[in-house]
């Protein structure tokens, strides 16, 4: 089961990259916790409960930000996976100015094909210990 739940990231990921919304969303549990409060962004470091509520979350973070680039690396963890984000680059939609973001992950906890919780981390060594892994 846990490759599958590798597989259900990857689309869920993929989807996103690509605009498809209702397709990023398909594998999200309504009830979904998403932990925020580690993040970058101060106005939107906190939890989020529900689809509705982490999708506010997502439209905030796009209205500020433009196009996106990086780099992805999704680890199994059994019922999680460690999706870790490198080379992050974000331009402003407003000014243009285009800002490096350090390496984060997301720890996603997967039940029954579903994303019942996200908690990110601003470090994958931290991620992977959330999970019981380590580097």
């Amino acid at each position: 089961m846990s490759q599958e739940n590798v597989e259900i990231v990857r689309r869920m990921s993929i989807a996103f990259r690509n605009g498809d919304r209702a397709a990023a969303f398909e594998p999200v549990h309504p009830e979904i916790e998403m932990d925020a409060t580690r993040g970058p962004i101060g106005e939107l470091a906190r939890v989020y409960n529900g689809t509705e509520d982490v999708a506010r979350f997502w439209r905030e973070w796009l209205e500020a930000w433009g196009d996106q680039a990086y780099g992805e690396e999704l680890i199994d963890a059994g019922n999680q996976v460690v999706l870790s984000v490198t080379g992050h680059a974000l331009q402003g939609r407003g000014s243009g100015i285009e800002v490096g973001i350090p390496p984060y992950a997301w720890v996603m906890t997967l039940n029954g094909g579903k994303i019942v919780g996200a908690a990110m981390y601003m470090d994958k060594t931290e991620a992977l210990e959330a999970t019981g892994l380590s580097e």
